[in-house]
C-alpha cells in the first residue's frame, strides 16, 4: 500500500501547482446528518455555509442511523450528494465509522448501487479512539462493544491492535471503490505513528486548542512521529468550534486564521523531518459549533472594486479591493484586503466578518495579447534593400507599423514595408487595435553601394564541349545583379534558365545534354527586377551519336527566376505575347511532380512568388507550359 500513498501525495500536489489553493483540502465534520438529510431547508443552509465558506469536503457523522435498505432513503442521500457536488463544489464526501462492518455492509453496497460517481462516497473516515483509556478499559464502550469479542486485550495495546486491523481493511476497501482512506488521530507515540503512516492515505490530525497561536507547537511532535519511517505521509490539522476551544475565538476571527497561522509557522520550522509531511490543507470539527447565521442567507454580501480598466495589455495591472473583512481568502491564494492582478482569469474573495465567511461576486480580467512581428529582409534592388514584416496582432488586428533605423523613428514609415538606402540596424514596432505595442529583433542591413549597370553581354562562345557538356564563354561585364543564360535543344522549345549571381565571372558549364544534339544559347544581364537585352544567339552540337530531341512548337516568351538558389521566397516574372493560361509544375530531378498549379498570364509580364522553403534542399525542374510552349528553368533550393 506504500505505492497508493505516494502515488496520492503526487497527484495531490500537481493537483495543488496546476490548478492553485482551489484544490487545498478544506473540510468539515457535519454531525446529527441524519436530521439534516431530507430536510429541504436544513440541506441547502449547510450546503450554501459550506459553499459561501470556501469548503471542498464535508465528512458526515451519524451515516449508521440511516435505513440503508430503504431505496427512498438511500435515493435521498444520493440526491443531496449529487447536489453538494454539483451545485455547490464538494469535491470530496466522506463516511465517518468506527467499524470494519459499517464500511463493508453500509457504505460499500450503497456505492455499488449508484452508476454515477457523483453520487457515491470517495473518502472512508475511521474514527477509532484508541488512545481513550476510559474507553478502552474494562467496562469502557470500546472495550465491551468491540473488544472483548474480537478477542483483543481491553488496554491501549488490545485497542491499538484493533484499530490497525481495521485500518488495513478500510484502506483495501477504499482501494479497490476508488476512494480516499481516511483516520482521525488523537494521541499516539511513535511506534504507533510508524505503524500508522504506510497504512492509510492521509491523517486528521487533532490540533485542539483555544485560539490559533499555539496549534502548530501542540502537534508538531506527532508530526515527527508520522514522519519517523522517512516516507511522505499526507497530513491535515483538525481544529475544533467547541466553546472549550476555539469557539468564543471564532467570533472575532475568520476560520481561514487557525490554518493560515498553522501553515506559517510550518514554514518557518526546521525540522529535518518536515520534509516528509505533505500538508493538505485544514479540517473543522464541528458543523453545530461552527458560528452562525449562516452566510449567504441574509445581510449586505462583499463584494469587489476594480481600481481601472480589468481589460489592458501585458505588463499592466489592476488592483482589486474587497469590502472590509477581519480575513480574506482570493481565488488565487491570496490573503490580503487587495491584490494587484496581471493575469488573464475571473477573482473572488472569500471575506470573514463576526466568524461568518461568505464569496464575493467574480470580476473577469482580461489581459490583451500583444503583437509578435519580425523582418523579412529582401534582396537588393538598385543600391537599396526592401523591408517587409511578419506580424501577428495577437488581439485585434494590426492598427499600425512604425519603422526604426539604429532605434530611432524613421519619419513617414508607418506601413508594414519600406525600402531601406542607408545601412544600419533596421526594427519594426507594431501596434494593435486594443493598444498593445511590440518590436521586432533588430536586423542588419547593409545596401549597396555599387551602381548595377544593364548590357548586353559580347563575346559569346562555346568550347570544351562533350557528350553532355560543355564550357559556355563571355566577355568580362561590367558591375550587374545578376546574369540569366538560356538555353535549349534547337529544334525543341523548351528553354532552361540559369540564373547566377554575378562575381566577375566569364564562364560557366553546363551539363546533362543530350549527345549528338544541336543547342543554341544566349545570355543577358539582371539589374534587380530589370533586365538588358539577350546576347546574340550562338550555336553548338554534343559529340558522338544523335540525341533525341522534343519537338514543341515554338511561341516567344521569357521568364526570370529570382533569387537562384533561393531560401524562402522565388519569384518568377513570366513576359507573355498574349493572355493565355499557363501550367506551373515543380519536379525533384526524379521527375516526381511536388507543385503543381494553374495562371493565368497577363500580357506582358506576370509576377509570381511563391514559398519554397517548405522544400527539401536540392535542385528543382519548373515548367511552364501554355497553349503553344513549354518553357523549363532549373530552381536551386538552399
Amino acid at each position: 500500500m506504500k505505492i497508493k500513498k505516494y502515488l496520492f501525495a503526487i497527484v495531490f500536489m500537481l493537483l495543488n501547482s496546476f490548478q492553485g489553493y482551489s484544490q487545498t483540502l478544506r473540510g468539515m465534520y457535519i454531525n446529527g446528518f441524519d436530521n439534516i438529510l431530507g430536510n429541504t431547508v436544513k440541506e441547502d443552509s449547510l450546503l450554501m455555509y459550506l459553499q459561501d465558506s470556501s469548503y471542498n469536503y464535508m465528512a458526515l457523522y451519524d451515516l449508521h442511523t440511516l435505513d440503508f435498505s430503504s431505496t427512498s432513503d438511500m435515493n435521498m442521500l444520493s440526491s443531496f450528494i449529487v447536489k453538494a457536488r454539483q451545485q455547490y463544489g464538494i469535491q470530496y464526501v466522506g463516511a465517518v465509522g468506527e467499524t470494519k462492518s459499517f464500511f463493508t455492509s453500509k457504505i460499500k453496497s450503497y456505492n455499488n448501487s449508484r452508476t454515477s460517481a457523483d453520487e457515491k462516497f470517495n473518502v472512508f473516515n475511521l474514527e477509532f479512539e484508541f488512545w481513550t483509556t476510559s474507553s478502552v478499559e474494562p467496562g469502557g464502550y470500546y472495550c465491551v462493544n468491540y473488544l472483548q469479542g474480537a478477542g483483543c486485550n481491553c488496554d491501549t495495546a488490545g485497542a491499538f491492535q484493533y484499530y490497525m486491523g481495521m485500518l488495513h481493511s478500510i484502506d483495501s476497501l477504499a482501494a479497490t471503490q476508488g476512494a480516499i482512506s481516511e483516520t482521525y488521530l488523537g494521541w499516539f507515540n511513535q511506534g504507533q505513528g510508524k505503524q500508522i503512516q504506510p497504512s492509510v492515505d492521509r491523517i486528521l490530525l487533532h490540533a485542539y486548542r483555544v485560539d490559533n497561536t499555539s496549534v502548530w507547537g501542540y502537534s508538531k511532535t506527532r508530526l515527527g512521529y508520522l514522519a519517523s519511517n522517512n516516507q511522505m505521509v499526507n497530513v491535515a490539522p483538525i481544529f475544533s468550534s467547541e466553546p472549550v476551544f476555539m469557539g468564543p475565538w471564532l467570533q472575532s476571527h475568520g476560520q481561514i486564521e487557525a490554518y493560515n497561522q498553522y501553515e506559517t509557522d510550518f514554514n518557518a520550522d526546521n525540522s529535518s523531518w518536515k520534509q516528509y509531511i505533505n500538508l493538505l490543507g485544514y479540517q473543522w470539527f464541528d458543523w453545530g459549533y461552527m458560528p452562525k447565521p449562516v452566510p449567504g442567507a441574509g445581510g449586505t454580501a462583499p463584494s469587489i472594486s476594480a481600481s481601472g480598466s480589468t481589460s489592458f495589455c501585458p505588463g499592466g495591472l489592476v488592483t482589486l479591493t474587497s469590502t472590509v473583512g477581519t480575513s480574506y481568502l482570493w481565488s488565487n491564494g491570496a490573503t490580503t484586503r487587495s491584490v494587484n492582478v496581471g493575469s488573464t482569469g475571473s477573482y473572488s474573495c472569500a471575506v470573514t466578518q463576526g466568524g461568518s465567511t461568505q464569496t464575493t461576486n467574480s470580476i473577469s480580467v482580461n489581459v490583451y495579447a500583444a503583437p509578435t512581428v519580425s523582418v523579412i529582409v529582401n534582396t537588393p534592388v538598385n543600391n537599396t534593400v526592401p523591408l517587409s514584416s511578419n506580424a501577428i496582432a495577437g488581439s485585434g488586428s494590426i492598427s499600425s507599423y512604425e519603422w526604426k533605423l539604429d532605434n530611432s523613428t524613421i519619419n513617414g514609415a508607418n506601413t508594414s514595408e519600406y525600402l531601406a538606402t542607408e545601412s544600419g540596424d533596421y526594427s519594426l514596432v507594431a501596434t494593435n487595435s486594443y493598444g498593445c505595442t511590440n518590436s521586432s529583433a533588430a536586423e542588419a542591413v547593409v545596401v549597396p553601394t555599387t551602381q548595377c549597370i544593364l548590357t548586353v553581354p559580347d563575346g559569346v562562345f562555346a568550347d570544351e564541349i562533350t557528350e553532355s557538356s560543355a564550357m559556355l564563354h563571355w566577355n568580362s561585364l561590367p558591375a550587374a545583379d545578376s546574369i540569366i543564360i538560356r538555353y535549349k535543344i534547337e529544334s525543341s522549345s523548351n528553354y532552361i534558365y540559369l540564373r547566377l549571381a554575378y562575381a566577375e565571372q566569364v564562364s560557366f558549364p553546363i551539363s546533362g545534354l543530350q549527345p549528338g544534339t544541336e543547342y543554341s544559347w544566349r545570355m543577358k544581364t539582371v539589374c534587380g527586377t530589370s533586365t538588358g537585352s539577350y546576347s546574340t544567339k550562338k550555336y553548338f552540337t554534343t559529340s558522338s551519336p544523335t540525341g533525341i530531341a522534343e519537338s514543341v512548337t515554338h511561341h516567344a516568351a521569357d521568364v526570370i527566376v529570382y533569387p537562384n538558389p533561393a531560401t524562402t521566397n522565388i519569384h518568377l516574372a513570366i513576359t507573355s505575347d498574349i493572355q493565355q493560361q499557363a501550367q506551373l509544375t515543380l519536379a525533384d530531378m526524379t521527375g516526381k511532380i511536388i507543385f503543381s498549379e494553374k495562371r493565368l498570364l497577363e500580357h506582358g509580364e506576370s509576377n509570381i512568388e511563391t514559398d519554397v522553403s517548405r522544400f527539401a534542399k536540392g535542385i528543382y525542374l519548373l515548367s511552364i507550359i501554355t497553349e503553344t510552349e513549354n518553357i523549363l528553368s532549373r530552381i536551386s533550393v538552399e
